[in-house]
């Protein structure tokens, strides 16, 4: 994982831990206030890593670690709590890491004639794009049995015989003496608890009756990436530069579906591009059959039509691209003398779809907003800077960076920005890294004064410590030739660490007044603590609402003169964290929600 140049050196890092990041769609909700688990029992983590589904102790969601999945989203073990801290110091400490718990079953109520046909199936990968485990490293089920202890009863051991790119699927019985009232089953890895090492993956958990140790296929069709679409090569783009500029630049929108079922199934796709409120801005396909048909547990990459062009919203915001298939599939059921009966926790409807934000803000970002690796360079007085190419002159007003480790909040770093490497920069700013609230992922640094940049320009830092400092990379966009670092030997353009360093800049084209941030009082959230209503009043031109888990929930939500109201009714207590898209940049604020 790591270029081996020298001690100074820009280096690329294991994963990086991330919350758990829960979606709606039309099946589902994120609003859920409780569960109850039954079999059948059925998560491919489509909708992300649910909580109200299972105990998480440790374990992070990803869409990006994991080589061909199943279906879009895993579950990912290694030897990072859930603040992405190491659970230990020491390099080679080993032991117990990541746990994944299921909620408690009641299983004693399942008939007799069930109880030899209940089984528990799951996909595992080791490594993916992450760290392979080692030979001494484990991934462990186990079952709460009737007097409350765990047993294992299945575990598989790491090594270079294991294929990194497969994911392997497993079938367990549950046996009848192990089904009571209080049943739970759990995963967890063991393993380097020194940082994100020695990593398993996790897909497609399947438990119920009337199984057998063959019953490994699903009539279920499953979309399995986020969409793939660029501007120029770009993942977020100005809007105020996108009515001139988005002619002919447009890429395809890529994606891959895998039919679960062994047996083959005409199917259509529809791709369509979206604002944030739904009004379609373009249709790009509808229904497009297949061709040829989908053969049996077949895995295809598609694309879609060629587009020169989008309607654009009326203010900066987001495009929602959003991937359709048109399957057949739908709830499970089956027939019980003439009945039929349907289980509604099994709907293999939801992973049938897939929307991806494509941001036209007031930001130029080759990334794609969540970072799953890091990289950075160890050298006092090092600078990394990010190459960007601007159609029109603009003013730079602020950059933006994912910093992922967190106990480098307060660590001084200068803000730089060059309109070429081998010239003195044109702008530099001290600061510090600041430290992050739940649900703050990227830090705003507005420049005390607007500069006018033109063609490419270049944005970073200069640090001073030896420590690297972890910036967060995507590997999704692969833009590792805008990358650019000095270590001491003069600039050198990266060639080794494949990815978008996920810093961005900040753009405008009018200075309005020369004013680049927006004064605290121009804004107001009350009442806080929360019981029903939040009032948000300001300039704004979206906002975002974030739980204690770091999930974005969607809540009711009414405009007024004065901003916005946001219903609360019904949400759990706790800290929620408001995210403001504001003229001077990300505001984020905590609230407090209380019965």
């Amino acid at each position: 994982m790591q270029s081996q140049q020298g001690f100074a050196q820009f280096v690329e890092f294991g994963q990086v831990h991330r919350v758990p990041q829960p979606k709606s769609t039309e099946q589902g909700s994120s609003a859920r206030t409780s569960f109850i688990p039954t079999i059948p029992f059925w998560d491919d983590f489509s909708q992300g890593l649910d909580t109200l589904k299972w105990n998480v102790e440790g374990v992070s969601y990803t869409e990006t670690i994991g080589i061909r999945p199943p279906s879009l989203g895993m579950v990912l073990f290694n030897g990072v709590d859930q603040n992405g801290r190491a659970y230990s110091q020491q390099v080679r400490d080993q032991g117990e890491s990541d746990y994944l718990s299921s909620k408690k079953f009641d299983l004693s109520s399942i008939p007799s004639s069930e109880r030899n046909s209940l089984f528990l199936s799951f996909y595992w990968q080791a490594g993916g794009n992450a760290e392979l485990p080692d030979e001494n490293d484990r991934l462990t089920l186990q079952i709460l049995d009737p007097q409350g202890n765990w047993l294992n009863i299945w575990s598989k051991s790491g090594g270079d015989n294991l294929d990194r790119n497969t994911f392997v699927q497993e079938i367990i019985q549950i046996k009848p003496e192990w089904q009571h009232q209080a049943f739970q089953f759990r995963f967890f890895s063991n393993g380097r608890q020194s940082g994100p090492f020695d990593s398993w993956l996790l897909d497609y958990v399947y438990l119920n009756t009337k199984r057998s140790q063959s019953n490994l296929s699903y009539p279920d069709r499953s979309i399995t990436k986020p969409n793939a679409v660029r501007l120029d090569g770009f993942g977020a783009y100005p809007w105020e530069l996108l009515a001139k500029n988005q002619s002919g630049k447009w890429s395809t929108v890529q994606n891959e579906f895998l039919n679960l079922e062994n047996r083959f199934r005409a199917m259509e796709y529809s791709i369509t591009a979206k604002d944030s409120s739904g009004t379609v801005l373009l249709s790009i396909n509808a229904n497009t059959p297949f061709n040829p048909v989908p053969n049996a547990l077949e895995r295809r990459t598609f694309l879609s039509r060629t587009f020169s062009e989008i309607n654009l919203p009326g203010t900066p915001s987001d495009i929602l691209f959003e991937t359709k298939l048109t399957t057949g599939d739908g709830i499970l059921f089956e027939a019980n003398q003439g009945d039929t009966i349907r289980y509604t926790s099994v709907d293999y409807r939801t992973n049938d779809q897939v929307i991806s934000r494509f941001p036209i803000r007031d930001f130029f970002a080759y990334d794609h907003g969540s970072a799953d690796y890091a990289a950075g360079i160890n050298q006092r007085s090092g600078q990394l800077a990010v190459a960007y190419t601007t159609p029109e002159q603009v003013f730079l007003k602020g950059v933006s960076i994912y910093f992922t480790n967190a106990i480098q909040a307060n660590q001084a770093i200068d803000l730089v920005v060059w309109s070429k490497l081998d010239q003195k920069p044109i702008y530099s700013q001290e600061t510090v890294i600041p430290a992050r609230n739940p649900g703050e992922e990227w830090v705003y640094f507005p420049l005390e004064k607007p500069i006018q940049v033109t063609g490419e320009f270049f944005v970073g830092f200069t640090q001073f410590t030896n420590d690297f400092v972890h910036i967060g990379l995507d590997k999704i966009n692969n833009k590792g030739e805008k990358i650019h670092y000095n270590v001491g030997g003069g600039w050198v353009q990266n060639k080794e660490v494949k990815g978008s360093l996920m810093i961005r800049p900040h753009v405008t084209q009018s200075l309005q007044g020369g004013n680049n941030s927006l004064p605290e009082s121009s804004y107001r959230l009350f009442p806080n603590p929360v019981t029903d209503e939040l009032q948000v009043h300001g300039e704004f031109s979206d906002l975002t609402v974030v739980d204690s888990f770091g999930r974005e929930i969607l809540l009711p939500r009414e405009q007024t003169k004065q901003g916005e109201i946001v219903n609360f009714r019904g949400q759990r207590p706790g800290v929620y964290v408001v995210n403001l898209l504001t003229p001077s940049g990300l505001k984020s604020l905590r609230i407090l929600v209380k019965n």
